[in-house]
């Protein structure tokens, strides 16, 4: 009888740690919940990662630490977790579709599709998904099926501006102007001060011939960025490159200057950059920024091209014969494909 009265003692005490363990962890889980919904994604995550190594039963902890780090844009991080949940859980459609879009967030276009035919497997997709779909396809560079299934996420949401926006930027892509025009103007209906969308209409304007329309698009966009704070060279690019086509190289310098500050690592800023110090005799700075070009992009003719015509006129004519005969190396490769793709001298 005292033995099975210990027996009994022993088993309710183990149940009564079991029950204040759960206890913990239920509250541990709730703590996470609340950080999670006051997008307080740091603490939320770790919360959530503690709640699933200590109790697997809240299967959904490790899909609200995904969503956390997604926040976080930790996408190495989050894939990890969600492969890891999916694992266990090979049938969650939120999974699938949150790793798919993860995927896409670290440029694995052809796996992020690959997911997001198995998640739509399971449940349809949304607008949102169509979307990501769509960019993994810009990423691909196959801008007709981009095309394809950014109409199908506007058709599904007609409100998504950025949606929008990528629709005109594939359009524009594939050299169809009116619908990228079309497109560009349905972002700027949906968000007046869509600067993206702004700049972009410029680029359509000045294909068109418009440029006193397309440097006020330019100017807008850059009063906009400038107005948000927001770092983005491409209307400082776009509109130093018209003033500096039409010689107004004291206007496009300075524009151009700005674009390079913002984005040091885009070769196509150094490339304009150094070609416009080239027009205006700056030749110290047309070297330096035209190497930088190079260095950064070593597959562009252009770039070559602008570099052998300072050098030629530097009287270098050794390292000039190099750098043209390194266009024709590179003119040489893309004709294979694209036989039109020249640069003129």
């Amino acid at each position: 009888m005292k033995s099975l009265r210990r027996t009994l003692v022993t088993l309710l005490a183990a149940l009564s740690l079991v029950a204040a363990s759960q206890g913990q962890d239920s509250q541990a889980y709730d703590q996470a919940i609340s950080a999670f919904r006051a997008k307080n994604y740091e603490t939320a995550a770790k919360l959530f990662a503690d709640v699933d190594s200590t109790n697997p039963s809240f299967a959904d902890a490790p899909l609200f630490e995904g969503k956390c780090l997604v926040n976080l844009r930790r996408y190495a991080d989050a894939e990890k977790v969600l492969r890891k949940f999916l694992i266990s859980h090979p049938d969650s459609d939120d999974g699938l579709y949150l790793l798919g879009f993860v995927l896409n967030r670290e440029n694995k276009a052809a796996e992020s599709l690959k997911i997001y035919t198995q998640a739509a497997s399971l449940k349809p997709p949304t607008a949102d998904d169509l979307k990501i779909v769509g960019l993994n396809y810009v990423l691909l560079n196959d801008y007709e099926d981009s095309i394809k299934w950014l109409k199908r996420s506007v058709e599904m949401n007609s409100s998504d501006k950025d949606a929008w926006y990528f629709l005109g930027r594939a359009y524009y892509s594939r050299g169809r102007l009116p619908e990228s025009e079309n497109a560009f103007r349905t972002a700027l209906q949906l968000d007046p001060r869509h600067e993206k969308a702004e700049n972009n209409l410029g680029l359509i304007l000045e294909a068109e011939g418009k440029h006193d329309e397309a440097a006020k698009a330019y100017r807008q966009a850059i009063a906009w960025a400038e107005q948000a704070s927001v770092n983005d060279e491409q209307p400082y690019l776009n509109l130093g490159n018209l003033l500096m086509e039409q010689d107004r190289l004291s206007d496009a310098i300075p524009l151009l200057e700005k674009a390079a500050r913002i984005a040091p690592q885009d070769a196509l800023c150094h490339l304009k950059l150094g070609t416009a110090y080239l027009h205006a005799n700056r030749e110290a700075d047309a070297q330096r920024e035209l190497e930088r070009s190079t260095e950064l992009d070593p597959a562009n003719a252009q770039g070559h091209f602008q570099l052998g015509k300072l050098y030629k006129r530097m009287n270098s004519l050794d390292r000039a014969k190099k750098e043209f005969d390194r266009v024709d190396e590179i003119q040489s490769r893309a004709n294979v494909s694209e036989p039109h793709s020249t640069v003129k001298r």
